[in-house]
Protein backbone atom coordinates (compact mmCIF):
# COMPACT_ATOMS: atom_id res chain seq x y z
CA UNK A 1 0.00 0.00 0.00
CA UNK A 2 3.03 2.23 0.79
CA UNK A 3 4.58 1.52 -2.43
CA UNK A 4 1.22 2.44 -4.18
CA UNK A 5 0.78 5.66 -2.59
CA UNK A 6 4.56 6.62 -3.30
CA UNK A 7 4.17 5.64 -6.97
CA UNK A 8 1.30 7.88 -6.89
CA UNK A 9 2.45 10.70 -5.47
CA UNK A 10 6.11 10.61 -7.23
CA UNK A 11 3.75 10.32 -10.76
CA UNK A 12 1.73 13.56 -9.28
CA UNK A 13 5.18 15.52 -8.82
CA UNK A 14 6.26 14.60 -12.12
CA UNK A 15 3.05 15.36 -13.93
CA UNK A 16 3.19 19.00 -12.35
CA UNK A 17 6.94 19.56 -12.96
CA UNK A 18 6.14 18.80 -16.35
CA UNK A 19 3.39 20.91 -17.22
CA UNK A 20 4.87 23.94 -15.61
CA UNK A 21 8.61 23.18 -18.21
CA UNK A 22 9.60 26.39 -19.26
CA UNK A 23 12.84 25.90 -21.17
CA UNK A 24 12.43 29.42 -23.33
CA UNK A 25 15.20 31.00 -23.51
CA UNK A 26 14.16 33.64 -21.33
CA UNK A 27 13.99 31.55 -18.33
CA UNK A 28 17.00 29.69 -19.29
CA UNK A 29 18.86 32.92 -19.05
CA UNK A 30 17.29 34.27 -16.07
CA UNK A 31 18.06 30.86 -14.17
CA UNK A 32 21.20 30.52 -15.80
CA UNK A 33 22.63 33.82 -14.03
CA UNK A 34 20.31 33.44 -10.88
CA UNK A 35 22.54 30.21 -10.85
CA UNK A 36 25.53 32.26 -10.97
CA UNK A 37 24.96 34.94 -8.87
CA UNK A 38 24.41 32.45 -6.13
CA UNK A 39 27.43 30.46 -6.81
CA UNK A 40 30.12 30.21 -4.30
CA UNK A 41 32.16 27.24 -5.90
CA UNK A 42 32.23 25.71 -9.21
CA UNK A 43 34.49 22.77 -11.37
CA UNK A 44 36.78 24.04 -13.52
CA UNK A 45 37.62 21.15 -15.76
CA UNK A 46 40.61 21.52 -17.96
CA UNK A 47 42.37 18.81 -20.76
CA UNK A 48 46.02 17.82 -19.69
CA UNK A 49 48.66 16.98 -22.19
CA UNK A 50 48.36 13.20 -20.96
CA UNK A 51 44.57 13.68 -22.37
CA UNK A 52 42.81 13.18 -19.26
CA UNK A 53 40.42 16.20 -18.11
CA UNK A 54 41.42 17.60 -14.68
CA UNK A 55 39.23 19.40 -12.23
CA UNK A 56 39.50 21.71 -9.89
CA UNK A 57 37.28 23.77 -7.32
CA UNK A 58 37.48 27.35 -7.72
CA UNK A 59 35.69 30.69 -6.77
CA UNK A 60 34.28 32.21 -9.78
CA UNK A 61 33.35 36.04 -10.44
CA UNK A 62 30.42 36.28 -12.31
CA UNK A 63 30.13 39.54 -14.81
CA UNK A 64 26.86 40.55 -16.21
CA UNK A 65 26.65 43.30 -18.57
CA UNK A 66 23.89 45.37 -17.25
CA UNK A 67 22.87 46.79 -20.51
CA UNK A 68 22.65 43.40 -21.97
CA UNK A 69 22.31 40.63 -19.47
CA UNK A 70 22.69 37.93 -22.10
CA UNK A 71 26.47 39.01 -22.24
CA UNK A 72 28.79 37.51 -19.07
CA UNK A 73 31.58 36.48 -18.62
CA UNK A 74 33.48 34.05 -15.67
CA UNK A 75 36.08 35.02 -13.85
CA UNK A 76 38.68 33.21 -11.73
CA UNK A 77 42.46 33.95 -10.31
CA UNK A 78 44.68 32.16 -9.83
CA UNK A 79 48.46 31.82 -9.35
CA UNK A 80 50.43 31.80 -12.91
CA UNK A 81 52.57 28.33 -12.22
CA UNK A 82 50.27 26.32 -11.84
CA UNK A 83 48.89 23.71 -14.02
CA UNK A 84 45.42 24.34 -15.04
CA UNK A 85 47.31 28.21 -16.50
CA UNK A 86 49.34 25.72 -18.50
CA UNK A 87 46.44 23.35 -19.85
CA UNK A 88 44.35 26.59 -20.57
CA UNK A 89 47.46 27.74 -22.88
CA UNK A 90 47.62 24.58 -24.62
CA UNK A 91 44.12 24.61 -25.15
CA UNK A 92 41.46 27.03 -24.30
CA UNK A 93 38.28 25.36 -24.66
CA UNK A 94 37.42 24.63 -20.89
CA UNK A 95 34.04 23.42 -18.61
CA UNK A 96 32.80 24.83 -15.66
CA UNK A 97 30.25 22.84 -13.66
CA UNK A 98 28.31 24.58 -10.98
CA UNK A 99 25.51 22.66 -8.76
CA UNK A 100 23.14 23.91 -6.30
CA UNK A 101 21.58 21.13 -4.17
CA UNK A 102 18.60 23.63 -2.65
CA UNK A 103 17.20 23.76 -5.96
CA UNK A 104 17.83 20.12 -7.22
CA UNK A 105 20.17 21.73 -10.12
CA UNK A 106 22.99 22.05 -12.23
CA UNK A 107 24.67 24.50 -14.61
CA UNK A 108 27.52 23.09 -17.06
CA UNK A 109 29.07 26.11 -18.68
CA UNK A 110 31.37 25.35 -22.05
CA UNK A 111 33.41 27.93 -23.23
CA UNK A 112 36.66 29.86 -24.23
CA UNK A 113 39.56 30.76 -21.54
CA UNK A 114 42.27 33.28 -21.69
CA UNK A 115 44.30 34.03 -19.32
CA UNK A 116 44.99 38.05 -17.95
CA UNK A 117 47.26 39.58 -16.64
CA UNK A 118 47.26 43.37 -16.92
CA UNK A 119 47.09 44.81 -13.02
CA UNK A 120 43.82 46.72 -13.87
CA UNK A 121 42.10 43.44 -14.95
CA UNK A 122 43.51 41.50 -12.19
CA UNK A 123 42.21 44.62 -10.20
CA UNK A 124 39.05 44.34 -11.03
CA UNK A 125 38.42 40.36 -10.45
CA UNK A 126 39.84 40.21 -7.13
CA UNK A 127 38.59 39.14 -3.99
CA UNK A 128 39.49 40.33 -1.02
CA UNK A 129 39.95 37.10 0.73
CA UNK A 130 42.20 35.87 -1.54
CA UNK A 131 45.39 38.08 0.36
CA UNK A 132 45.70 34.64 2.30
CA UNK A 133 47.48 33.29 -0.72
CA UNK A 134 48.95 36.61 -2.71
CA UNK A 135 49.36 38.60 0.64
CA UNK A 136 50.93 41.27 -1.80
CA UNK A 137 47.76 41.50 -3.60
CA UNK A 138 46.22 41.28 -7.21
CA UNK A 139 49.72 43.15 -8.76
CA UNK A 140 52.00 40.50 -8.02
CA UNK A 141 53.15 38.60 -11.03
CA UNK A 142 52.08 35.13 -9.62
CA UNK A 143 48.38 35.79 -10.07
CA UNK A 144 46.83 35.83 -13.48
CA UNK A 145 43.01 35.72 -13.87
CA UNK A 146 41.33 33.98 -16.22
CA UNK A 147 38.35 34.94 -18.48
CA UNK A 148 36.06 32.61 -19.44
CA UNK A 149 33.83 33.24 -22.37
CA UNK A 150 30.57 31.13 -22.29
CA UNK A 151 30.05 29.40 -25.82
CA UNK A 152 27.56 26.36 -24.55
CA UNK A 153 25.22 25.69 -21.62
CA UNK A 154 23.72 23.01 -20.24
CA UNK A 155 21.19 23.79 -17.34
CA UNK A 156 18.56 21.68 -15.46
CA UNK A 157 16.70 23.12 -12.35
CA UNK A 158 13.96 21.06 -10.70
CA UNK A 159 12.73 24.03 -8.53
CA UNK A 160 12.86 26.49 -11.43
CA UNK A 161 11.30 24.67 -13.80
CA UNK A 162 13.52 23.79 -15.91
CA UNK A 163 12.72 20.33 -17.12
CA UNK A 164 12.83 18.90 -20.47
CA UNK A 165 12.02 15.43 -21.37
CA UNK A 166 13.17 12.84 -20.33
CA UNK A 167 12.57 13.93 -16.83
CA UNK A 168 15.51 14.68 -14.78
CA UNK A 169 17.79 13.09 -17.51
CA UNK A 170 17.96 15.82 -19.93
CA UNK A 171 19.66 19.37 -19.62
CA UNK A 172 18.32 22.24 -21.21
CA UNK A 173 21.09 23.63 -23.72
CA UNK A 174 21.73 27.14 -25.03
CA UNK A 175 24.65 28.05 -28.25
CA UNK A 176 26.06 31.61 -27.77
CA UNK A 177 26.14 32.57 -31.89
CA UNK A 178 27.63 35.63 -32.78
CA UNK A 179 27.05 37.04 -29.49
CA UNK A 180 23.51 35.72 -29.19
CA UNK A 181 22.04 32.41 -27.02
CA UNK A 182 19.57 30.08 -29.26
CA UNK A 183 18.15 27.21 -27.93
CA UNK A 184 19.84 24.24 -28.83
Amino acid sequence: MLKKISNSLMGHYKKSKLSANDTSLDNCLKVTHHMLKKAKYCFLVTRGEDGWCNSRLVQPIIDIDPQNPSHFKIWVGTRSDLKKVDEIWNNPKITLAFEDSREDANLVVYGNAFIETDNQIKKRYWRPTWKLFFPDGPKVDDYVAIRIEPIKLEILNFKRNITPEPFGLKAAKLINKNGEWHIA
